[in-house]
């Protein structure tokens, strides 16, 4: 179904709704076991369900020496990332974990200018996202999406793919947070939350992740110049030009702005080689590199439990 990956097994505890995915994609095998699917002969697992069941999927799988791909959010909790990560190390299988962000060309060539020193010395970062589906669709008293899990904390949930983001566009680790959530909209714990952290060489990030908005939008700005991305557009402002595979950027000192819609050939000759289930196969057979590792994961868990722990203390908080 991939380039380099074939989907051949699939599971999902709910019988129903592995009859309906059979249906769909007409995957070979299917199984309600999740030990059946591991003993199916696939080389690597993708779980894209619930974080909070991951940690002993975790563990079965890197015990039959098959690797594991997840979809982020990564964890629930630093405990159960550090986890994960230690079982996959232990039995020398490779352990990712798939950031949205990640297999977007446009992000990805942006991050090799800014690797080029295109935009100068990083000195800030600037990170929102925001889903209102449940501000649009309130929510009944027994709605799945207010299920018991942890994932609900909107850092984890919805500033997760962000700190992912920061730190593989930056390169930089953060060294410290504070933090503040709000409530008061919706039957949560929070309906969102704001964090500042510093960033090594005293980078200033920010992050807004809130339930009461949509909105994406990322920016990254440096001593001379800057990139910023929200919706169809892409914002532009760079000290030497650069060509890439995406778009070229050849005024040094002056804006430029794209939209994604007017990029569609280049984006779509890119994206083959920037999807992250045929780029893990990929990793595993030492034919490219991963943007997301479980170690690199493990270093961003960090900082959203920074995040977590600075909103509950009303301190700064050390990563």
């Amino acid at each position: 179904m991939h380039e380099h990956v074939d989907i051949v097994a699939a599971h999902d505890p709910d019988p129903r709704a592995l009859a309906a995915l059979q249906a769909r994609t007409g995957i070979g095998f299917t199984t309600a076991q999740f030990a059946e699917l591991l003993g199916s002969g696939i080389d690597f697992v993708v779980l894209a369900g619930p974080p909070g069941a991951r940690l002993e999927q975790v563990r079965q799988a890197a015990e039959q020496n098959v690797h594991c791909l997840l979809h982020a959010p990564f964890a629930n909790d630093l405990a159960s990332a550090e986890a994960m990560v230690d079982a996959c190390a232990r039995a020398e299988v490779r352990l990712g974990v798939a950031v949205p962000g990640h297999a977007d060309p446009v992000l990805e060539q942006v991050r090799r200018m800014i690797a080029a020193n295109w935009l100068g010395g990083v000195t800030a970062v600037q990170c929102m996202s925001g889903s209102d589906d449940l501000l649009v669709r309130p929510p009944e008293a027994d709605d799945p999406r207010l299920q018991a899990d942890a994932a609900l904390d909107p850092f984890v949930a919805l500033a997760g793919e962000s700190v992912h983001l920061a730190a593989w566009l930056s390169g930089r680790p953060t060294l410290r947070v504070a933090a503040q959530s709000v409530q008061g909209f919706l039957p949560l714990p929070a309906d969102g939350g704001a964090a500042t952290a510093v960033l090594r060489g005293n980078v200033l990030c920010t992050f807004l992740a809130s339930r009461l908005c949509r909105v994406r939008m990322l920016a990254v700005h440096g001593t001379d110049g800057g990139a910023r991305l929200a919706g169809d557009r892409i914002w532009l402002f760079g000290q030497n030009e650069f060509r890439g595979d995406v778009f070229d950027y050849t005024q040094p000192g002056h804006e430029q702005v794209h939209s994604r819609a007017e990029l569609a050939e280049p984006l779509a000759a890119r994206l083959p080689g920037c999807e992250l289930h045929g780029r893990f196969a990929r990793w595993i057979d030492d034919c490219d590199d991963f943007p997301c590792t479980g170690e690199q994961a493990l270093e961003d868990q960090r900082v959203l439990d920074a995040m977590q722990r600075a909103a509950a203390s009303g301190r700064v908080e050390t990563v």
